[in-house]
């Protein structure tokens, strides 16, 4: 049991630094100084901010906690769709300190 604990802490442990990192490639990417992004990247981080964003979704967000499952599934496939380009921007960052 315990070990099940331990997974799912370090699954969110995970995701939160997965979120941390995307935002400081972002920042990097507006800046100028990192422009390595695959345009499938953008495309799929463009299309899931515009979902989350949007008023029209599968489970509406007047519905209590349901309403907001939809919006975190499209998050939680945008971190896994741009894992590729996150681990070449974490390699490239190591290197650069």
């Amino acid at each position: 049991m315990q070990g099940n604990s331990l997974l799912k802490i370090g699954l969110w442990r995970r995701l939160l630094e997965d979120f941390k990192l995307l935002g400081a490639l972002i920042k990097d990417y507006w800046k100028g100084d990192y422009r390595d992004v695959s345009l499938g990247s953008i495309a799929v981080f463009v299309l899931a901010i515009a979902y989350v964003l949007s008023p029209i979704d599968i489970l509406s967000d007047f519905i209590p906690f349901l309403g907001q499952i939809d919006d975190a599934f499209i998050l939680l496939l945008c971190i896994y769709l741009l894992e590729k380009d996150l681990q070449k921007y974490h390699n490239w960052k190591s290197n650069r300190s």
